[in-house]
């Protein structure tokens, strides 16, 4: 079972009389990243603010690694220190880049020196440690601020739109660097108006729709790596080897899951992406019945009730998944 670092329910951030979030439940997995997107006023920023407990719920409560949080604690900065969060629109002091990454670990009695030049390795600044921060560009800014959430190692990191200011050249870095933090076991929530990078570096969608919990597209998220052999392109992630449209290449693909066939022989079809799997979760959806199957790594399938009942399904079940190579997206 998945280990959870968030757990919320029945939270309402309220602003007066407008409500900003609503959610009856979430939970976010411990490691790896979870993307948040939605549009302006969704309640994207509002959800990381509650998360860096920066703000308490109006009602409900939060929880962190197994400690809960309702409206009215006190003394929250044992809990502050296990979460940072990294604003779209960061503050410096008016001092050097090195000072102002150095900040947290100061403030907490620790020894900076290496840590904070490993930091500014990380995004690529090791260069600017004695610049003067308030000379920066914006997406300098950004990334001293991101270096200053590093340093301090907390084991769960907010992102409000990490990449928004960043100049074309430096978004393969961070993200890099995101994907890193998410594999390091760290839990990892990043906002972001790019449904397309969303897909590309995260492991979970959320999506809000005025404070609300949306429907999110059901989409399996691929990471792995292109490969070429005997003229033809295949995607190798998890222990499987996928066979991809012509000259495709990419760090990570997506499929649907209403483009996944489930059944429980292999199909004489022309579909080469062939898969062995276990049923190992069951949810009846508005649209269907959503299967997670265990091939190596967890695909997803929507299928309708009256197949579900025609295979006989149920936890445990031997199946076969199936889709084409024409059904695949590169991200």
């Amino acid at each position: 079972m998945q280990a959870i670092s968030y757990r919320l329910r029945d939270v309402r951030v309220e602003y007066g009389t407008r409500c900003a979030l609503d959610i009856a439940a979430l939970e976010l997995p411990a490691a790896g990243i979870t993307a948040v997107v939605g549009p302006n006023g969704s309640g994207k920023s509002t959800l990381l603010r509650l998360l860096a407990f920066l703000l308490p719920p109006t009602t409900g409560r939060v929880e962190l690694y197994g400690t809960t949080v309702e409206r009215g604690a006190r003394d929250l900065t044992a809990l502050r220190r296990q979460v940072t969060y990294v604003a779209q629109m960061p503050l410096l002091f008016r001092s050097s880049v090195r000072a102002n990454v150095a900040y947290g670990l100061r403030a907490r009695g620790e020894a900076a020196g290496e840590r904070v030049d490993a930091a500014l390795a990380a995004v690529g600044l090791q260069d600017f440690a004695e610049r003067a921060a308030h000379r920066l560009s914006g997406g300098e800014t950004q990334r001293v601020a991101i270096a200053r959430a590093l340093v301090i190692d907390p084991p769960a990191l907010l992102f409000d739109e990490p990449t928004a200011n960043l100049d074309r050249g430096a978004v393969p870095v961070v993200e890099s660097l995101l994907r890193r933090l998410g594999e390091a076991g760290k839990t990892v929530v990043l906002t972001s108006h790019n449904l397309e990078q969303a897909y590309r570096i995260s492991h979970r969608l959320v999506a809000l729709a005025a404070g609300r919990i949306a429907p999110s597209p059901l989409v399996n998220l691929l990471h792995g790596r292109s490969v070429h052999s005997a003229g033809l392109a295949y995607f190798e992630s998890a222990g499987l080897r996928i066979e991809l449209p012509d000259d495709t290449a990419s760090e990570t693909i997506a499929v649907d899951a209403d483009d996944v066939i489930v059944s429980r022989a292999p199909l004489d079809s022309s579909a080469r992406n062939c898969f062995a799997g276990q049923v190992s979760r069951v949810a009846r959806g508005e649209r269907g019945i959503i299967l997670t199957i265990d091939c190596g790594t967890p695909l997803l399938a929507r299928i309708t009730q009256h197949s579900y009942e025609e295979l006989a399904l149920n936890i445990g079940a031997r199946v076969y998944v199936t889709f084409k190579a024409s059904a695949i997206q590169a991200q």
